[in-house]
């Protein structure tokens, strides 16, 4: 038996390309069936009968159903990771990029949902190396938030507050769109839940100064509307 590059997935067959596209049928089927019936309620049998692929052959891409949960951990944190590395603006100030980076993750949270609550529920199941593997990402992630914190209160921009602390804050209240959907949903609109949460957290971390950055940027913004107003309306005129 070998390690697939794929991940540390065991499995016997040599063709990494092929290991990939099963393991992707795999998934797909598995996100259908643990969203209706759940982790523990699902069998191998059903997994095979939903991915399409034989039961003889389903244990040559995964030993157990741990190790879906090895894939289903690595494709999470991967989404989530990728939707907020795209907004990633290095030019812009820390205001701008804590706002951009807590708007993306909101939005892969919404898109990856069914993901994301299966891993909040099946935690528990994970072997020690999945679990830490996961934990790992998730520090990785939460480092994006503290440096761009750090870098705020360098500039003066945010009050000096503990960065760590922060950013788990930030993290646990864009969770709660997930986790705590089975009472926000068709109760509360994702918008709701952005301008919550970016009120909540900017208007308890900004200084002055950055308010007054704030303002001036939401000024000139109104006046560059307002400028294209104007020019649309002195066309029709015309």
């Amino acid at each position: 038996m070998r390690h697939s590059p794929v991940n540390k997935i065991p499995t016997n067959i040599k063709n990494a390309t092929l290991v990939v596209k099963r393991r992707e049928q795999i998934f797909n089927a598995v996100i259908h069936l643990f969203s209706k019936k759940g982790y523990h309620s699902t069998t191998l049998r059903e997994i095979s009968k939903e991915s399409g692929i034989t039961l003889g052959n389903l244990y040559d891409y995964i030993s157990t159903k741990e190790d879906i949960l090895s894939i289903i951990q690595e494709k999470a944190t991967q989404a989530v990771m990728d939707a907020i590395s795209k907004e990633r603006e290095e030019h812009l100030d820390p205001v701008e990029k804590l706002k951009n980076l807590i708007n993306s993750e909101l939005n892969a949270m919404d898109k990856y949902q069914e993901l994301i609550l299966i891993i909040y529920q099946e935690s528990h199941a994970m072997g020690k190396e999945t679990l830490h593997s996961l934990l790992q990402g998730e520090r990785k992630h939460l480092r994006e938030y503290e440096r761009i914190i750090e870098e705020g209160i360098l500039e003066g921009l945010f009050k000096p507050v503990n960065p760590r602390t922060l950013a788990n804050m930030i993290k646990i209240l864009i969770d709660a769109w997930v986790i705590k959907r089975w009472d926000l949903r068709e109760k509360v609109r994702i918008e709701e839940m952005r301008k919550g949460i970016l009120d909540l957290v900017f208007n308890g971390i900004m200084t002055d100064k950055s308010q007054r950055i704030d303002r001036a940027q939401k000024e000139r913004e109104f006046r560059e509307k307002t400028k294209g107003t104007h020019k649309s309306r002195a066309t029709e005129i015309r």
